[in-house]
């Protein structure tokens, strides 16, 4: 991808919409004068939807139906889609650092695999708003090119290359180095292959906590 380099009882889609209102709800807080009020009725919300969660999971082990596993993130920043939770940050750096930053906080650049994860990026992204919309996720062909793996060595089965185009291809026009990490257009749900070396904004993955 030829890119200007830059410096600087619910089910996973019902969980989805709950937690992209939560989030909406915060973002709304920051800027109220009744800040300190929605924020507790914020942590309220929170209280019932885990009390609801645990709930229906007893109440399934006892009438011997599929248990649904409730879950929860570190906090109101991350996003959870199913057991997975999701923060789209908006300091840029290259794709290298930008992994190290999302060990550091113990998770991992994101493995986007499904529909609702790539429609909670579009949704956090248009609510970010600003000039960047590509992100880095943890999809690189860096050890052999063309053969694209997630940063934990797993294979990619659904892709998401951009429709009506030749991505990933390698161009060569941001430098001798080609383009061996991959952005998601967080407007688009599109990926395009970049130089590793191009700042962007990054989107970091953790394993939601299990409710007991």
């Amino acid at each position: 991808m030829n890119l200007i380099k830059k410096k600087g009882a619910l089910g996973i889609r019902g969980h989805t919409i709950l937690f992209v209102f939560i989030s909406l709800l915060v973002s709304v807080a920051a800027d109220s004068p009744e800040e300190s009020y929605l924020k507790l009725r914020l942590d309220l919300l929170k209280k019932s939807y885990n009390k609801l969660c645990s709930a229906y999971t007893d109440l399934a082990h006892n009438c011997s139906v599929p248990v649904h596993h409730c879950y929860e993130c570190p906090d109101d920043k991350w996003l959870q889609v199913g057991d997975q939770c999701l923060l789209l940050s908006t300091e840029r750096d290259d794709w290298h650092n930008s992994s190290k930053k999302c060990e550091e906080m113990g998770a991992h650049l994101a493995i986007l695999t499904t529909t609702e994860q790539h429609e909670v990026v579009e949704k956090e992204g248009r609510r970010l708003g600003g000039l960047y919309t590509y992100y880095w996720m943890g999809l690189t062909d860096i050890e052999e090119e063309g053969e694209w793996k997630w940063v934990d060595n797993s294979t990619v089965k659904n892709t998401h290359w951009k429709v009506g185009t030749s991505e990933p291809d390698n161009n060569l026009s941001g430098g001798e180095e080609g383009e061996d990490c991959a952005v998601v257009d967080s407007f688009t749900q599109s990926w395009y292959d970049v130089p590793c070396s191009y700042l962007y904004p990054r989107i970091c993955q953790i394993d939601a906590k299990l409710l007991k």
